[in-house]
């Protein structure tokens, strides 16, 4: 889960937050007018999966089917998986709940485009899928601190190979199957 603050104007197009605030001072225990800015907004956010029959297979299943998404589809299908609580907070005062699964507000509509870029780029790298790397629109550096990704994003992954399954690869599925890497390794091997 994430946890952003957020400004009321960011919010402010959100029925739920439009009736908090016009309600908010029958929540007052003093005379005292509602101090408008000194009003709070929080939204916690984060990527849930159905409920179901979520089996290894199946999660493998939809990791190889995401991993293979160009950056606008992928991120349209990351932002079903997101759901938002948002909370006021006032004084002492604090209240949140869950908003509709198809609102999201800008705010963590932004960090979720951000944090699907990161993944992205990570998952393309491990999976060497230029299109999908290619795709990817530059990441906001205000938002992510691209420094801890850096040597993920521009450094070969190392594999560590095992001979006998690059052999029972090759009985299976022939030495052109084989990866530049995988090559490498079996040429290293043979010396």
């Amino acid at each position: 889960m994430f946890i952003i603050p957020i400004k009321r104007e960011e919010v402010s197009d959100v029925p739920k937050i439009k009736k908090w605030i016009k309600n908010l001072h029958k929540l007052s225990f003093t005379e005292e007018e509602i101090q408008k800015d000194k009003i709070e907004f929080l939204c916690q956010f984060g990527f849930f999966v159905p409920k179901g029959n979520n089996t290894a297979e199946k999660l493998m299943e939809s990791f190889e089917t995401t991993s293979k998404m160009v950056f606008d589809e992928r991120l349209k299908f990351e932002l079903s998986k997101v759901r938002v609580d948002i909370a006021i907070k006032y004084e002492k005062f604090f209240m949140t709940d869950r908003l509709p699964k198809d609102v999201i507000p800008e705010p963590v509509y932004k960090m979720v485009k951000e944090l699907t870029k990161v993944k992205m780029m990570v998952e393309s790298k491990m999976h060497n899928n230029i299109d999908v790397l290619k795709s990817i629109p530059e990441i906001d550096t205000s938002m992510i601190n691209i420094d801890l990704f850096k040597d993920i994003a521009h450094s070969e992954i190392k594999t560590e190979y095992n001979l006998d399954d690059i052999l029972d690869k090759i009985n299976e599925k022939g030495i052109d199957s084989l990866s530049d890497d995988e090559k490498k390794f079996l040429d290293d091997s043979s010396k």
